[in-house]
Order: C-alpha cells, then sequence, then structure tokens
C-alpha cells in the first residue's frame, strides 16, 4: 500500500479551526466521487509545537480526476481550508503493513514553502529535485519517507502562496531529534543549499502523527 500514485490528482489541505467534535477525525471517513485514497495528519501532542496556532491538521488526497474543490468543506465544515493542488514526487517510500484507521509510526514534519525570491517556482522546483534530493539522500540518513510536492495551483479562494510542500517522515521522533543529519559538515551542506533556493523566513511547518483513513 504505497501512498505513491502515478495517475492521480494529490491535493494537500491546510485545515484551520475546528475539526469535528467526534472523539477523533477517523470518525469522519471521506467518501466522495473519484476519491482514491485519503490521510491525516494531526500536530503531535506530546512534541513542542512547530506550527502556527490556528493550524489543527493537514490533509491529503488522491483523486482519479480533477478534484471537486468543495468536499473538504463538507469533511470539515466549521473549518477555514487552504488547498493545493501538488505535483508529488516520492523519493524514499516506506513500506506500509499496518491497516486504515491505524496511526502510522512514527512522525512526519511537513513543511510549506517558497522559493528563494530570485528563482520562479519552476526553477526552485529544478533545484529542489535534481541538486537538493542528492544532498539530502546523503545527509539526511534516518529518512524513512521523503516526498516532494511541487504547487500546481490553490484550488481555493485567498490561500497563501505557497510553492512547495515538503514531507519528512521518520520511524521515531528520536530519529528525527538525533539523527536528521549525518554530521555536523552535513547539516551546513543541507542548510547552505537550502538557502540557495528556499526563503526560509517565509515557510512554516508542522510536526504531526499520520493516519490513512482510506487507501
Amino acid at each position: 500500500m504505497s501512498e505513491a500514485r502515478a495517475h492521480a490528482t494529490k491535493v494537500v489541505y491546510v485545515i484551520r479551526g475546528s475539526l469535528p467534535t467526534r472523539a477523533t477525525p477517523k470518525d469522519a471517513h471521506p467518501d466522495e466521487p473519484g476519491l482514491d485514497a485519503f490521510s491525516i495528519h494531526l500536530p503531535c501532542a506530546d512534541e513542542p509545537a512547530e506550527h502556527p496556532n490556528d493550524v489543527t491538521a493537514v490533509a491529503m488526497a488522491w483523486f482519479d480526476g480533477p478534484p471537486d474543490p468543495t468536499p473538504p468543506q463538507r469533511w470539515f465544515p466549521d473549518a477555514l481550508i487552504d488547498a493545493y493542488i501538488v505535483e508529488e514526487h516520492v523519493r524514499i517510500d516506506y513500506a506500509r503493513d499496518w491497516p486504515d484507521g491505524v496511526e502510522s509510526p512514527g512522525v512526519r514534519r511537513i513543511s510549506f514553502v517558497r522559493a528563494a525570491p530570485a528563482l520562479s517556482r519552476g526553477e526552485m522546483a529544478r533545484h529542489w529535485g535534481e541538486v537538493h534530493w542528492p544532498i539530502a539522500r546523503v545527509h539526511h540518513p534516518a529518512l524513512w519517507r521523503y516526498v516532494q510536492n511541487v504547487v500546481v495551483e490553490p484550488i481555493t479562494a485567498d490561500a497563501p502562496a505557497v510553492d512547495g510542500i515538503a514531507e519528512l517522515h521518520f520511524r521515531s521522533i528520536t530519529d528525527l531529534r538525533d539523527r536528521f543529519y549525518d554530521s555536523d559538515e552535513g547539516h551546513q551542506i543541507v542548510a547552505d543549499d537550502v538557502s540557495a533556493f528556499l526563503d526560509r523566513g517565509a515557510g512554516w511547518r508542522v510536526l504531526a502523527r499520520e493516519t490513512w483513513l482510506h487507501s
């Protein structure tokens, strides 16, 4: 059961405000025509918050055809939602062996990024995939999954500008905290490259736990 779906359209949703009043969003199983898969990511309650105060979840959906922008508002009727169609590049994939509705092992850091001011989104995407990915593969030894999502377009009105959405999944919080880089030198190499293609002051991120609701 892989998250990589070559022929599907992927949409990333930022949910701000109230989630359903039920125990967990797992109770709100989405059932939409053309929906191929759906996962939700809730901020880690047992770790220091990295996300803006108004962000309550990030959801991801894969559709067989063009996505309808209205379903998320039905899934989360009391929330404000920003939605982005993305071009997904799964660089490292885990071997999933747990069922829908069960929280995935480990933690996922999801970063919403902007291109460096001197670069277009296309130039940023090329650097991210052709230059940064080989660097990350060497100097982030504990990555369990790594996905680069290049934003194609927002599909909700007034969605904040975003050029890319990175997903870095680790088997444990210890791997994230203690094995994020292979060395101090590797840390500097990664930081220097990130500064070459991203506006480091313009983005935000969330540390979350993932649950597949439909796959």
